[in-house]
């Protein structure tokens, strides 16, 4: 193998041109491993500087060579036994130099996988195995030349190995951390086994009588197949296969006429059984994981219902409380107060952001506001939902937080005039720095998203910041007489 050299220095992994197909790309995998951008570049560069020439597991071409090899195998896995069984040495030159294709690429993926890997600290080159390889594909050769016995091109459908290490390759090449990908992944690869071993069986049931050159009794002389097309050939074994496998004896009523047919037909139906229990594990894997946010929602609810029966509650009350979980939850159960304290601080101030700077932006007090007290105040921010018709609070109530509204719809009672807020809006925030009464009745025309400020956290906020605490005092006092929310 040739060894290249790359300049120590300033050269990175987006300014070393074609060599950057080898090195390890920015994704969910290469992040996960190395923890970082900065930690991937600087594995780029090491590799770069180690002068070894060696491809990353998680570089771009690994990626596209990993797909074209499923593809190659996949066609090797159908096109292989049906050439044995039903080709008769007459496959012509496309199939004949597909063959030399396929055997070439998987030669090379031998010598390749000699060169894939991830340079160690402690080393600066990769042992060479290009010696063995030759041999490899000189004896592999001589096999094809000679052609000495016509089964052993069975040895290559040792492949299916290959696919299998290849499909786990590209769970793994495809950033497969969604769920949904996953599980696309693994029924797509189900069913691909499935149809491979429905298929062999169909070619081995044609292979076998054709082995013992078609005897009287055979089911192909019966059929009347033997000046059949190939088409005809192979969907008679694949329909005489599976008849077998599901175990219905449909279509293939005869019984074994000897010893090996006997052993064809138990080993159909043995390997049906093994489909069907690898059809039933992995589909009750499947339903076992998919969506268990809405899994464990369901169990919850379960949960709530027995209790309000136990508790005897009123049919109408039960409703409101059933439509309150739907509103909160959307049907999917997760704990957020968990889940945000999980988080680091930056992180958690980035989702609060994300979520809630518009609504705070909106209040005049927060306004032009220093960038530390505005995301302090947004970790203070707690979530609530108010069904229709809710009271939120009641006037002359002791003012406890203030609230912002997300979504929905609700409407501020005086006795002077009656005022509907909506999205964007706030209303509350007089308890803020006073702790007053309510001076209105604030009811929820609509399912309402809300955030709510306590008046004691945010005390406790303004104690790290003097200044803006005095800025609001003056604020409140000048806002008192004319102010409008409530």
């Amino acid at each position: 193998m040739a060894n290249f050299q790359a300049p120590v220095g300033t050269r990175t992994a987006r300014t070393c041109g074609w060599r950057a197909i080898f090195l390890p790309q920015l994704n969910r995998q290469s992040l996960s491993v190395y923890g970082s951008e900065i930690a991937v570049e600087k594995e780029c560069i090491r590799q770069l500087q180690s002068g070894v020439w060696v491809i990353h597991p998680f570089s771009s071409l690994r990626s596209y060579y990993i797909m074209c090899m499923v593809a190659i195998t996949f066609l090797n896995l159908i096109g292989i036994p049906m050439e044995i069984a039903f080709l008769d040495g007459y496959s012509g030159v496309g199939w004949e130099g597909f063959n030399v294709f396929s055997d070439t690429l998987f030669l090379i993926d031998v010598a390749l996988n000699f060169r894939m890997g991830i340079i160690s600290e402690d080393s600066e080159e990769l042992q060479s195995h290009s010696d063995t390889s030759a041999s490899g594909s000189k004896a592999s050769r001589m096999v094809r030349i000679l052609m000495f016995v016509r089964i052993i091109s069975l040895v290559r459908l040792l492949r299916v190995s290959r696919l299998v290490r290849f499909f786990n390759e590209v769970e793994k090449v495809s950033n497969a951390n969604l769920e949904y990908v996953q599980l696309f992944f693994r029924i797509l690869s189900l069913f691909m086994m499935m149809f491979l071993l429905c298929h062999w069986n169909g070619c081995i049931q044609y292979f076998v009588p054709m082995l013992e050159e078609f005897p009287s009794d055979c089911w192909v002389r019966q059929e009347k197949l033997m000046n059949a097309t190939v088409g005809e050939k192979y969907s008679f074994g694949v329909f005489r296969a599976l008849s077998h496998m599901i175990q219905i004896a449909y279509g293939s009523n005869e019984s074994p006429t000897n010893e090996v047919e006997l052993w064809v037909v138990m080993t159909s139906m043995l390997s049906g059984a093994l489909m069907y229990t690898v059809l039933v594990a992995n589909a009750a894997a499947i339903i076992t994981n998919v969506d268990q946010a809405a899994k464990a929602y369901k169990n919850k609810m379960n949960h709530l219902d027995d209790y309000m029966t136990f508790l005897k509650l009123p049919n109408d009350l039960r409703l409101r409380i059933q439509n309150y979980y739907q509103a909160r939850y959307g049907g999917r159960w997760f704990d957020e107060k968990n889940f945000l304290v999980s988080v680091s601080t930056a992180l958690r101030e980035e989702i609060l952001t994300v979520m809630c700077s518009s609504l705070l932006n909106n209040v005049p007090m927060f306004q032009n506001r220093d960038v530390n007290f505005l995301n302090t105040v947004l970790l203070q921010f707690q979530h609530e939902v108010f069904q229709e018709d809710d009271v939120i609070f009641h006037r002359n109530a002791p003012g406890d937080r203030m609230f912002f509204i997300e979504h929905g719809q609700v409407r501020v009672e005086t006795d002077s005039f009656p005022q509907e807020l909506a999205d964007g809006d706030y209303f509350g925030e007089s308890c803020l720095m006073t702790k007053g009464r309510r001076l209105a009745t604030v009811r929820a025309l609509t399912t309402c998203q809300l955030f709510s400020l306590s008046s004691d956290r945010f005390q406790m906020v303004l104690q790290g910041f003097p200044d803006i605490r005095r800025d609001l005092e003056k604020f409140a006092k000048q806002d008192n007489a004319d102010m409008i929310h409530f």
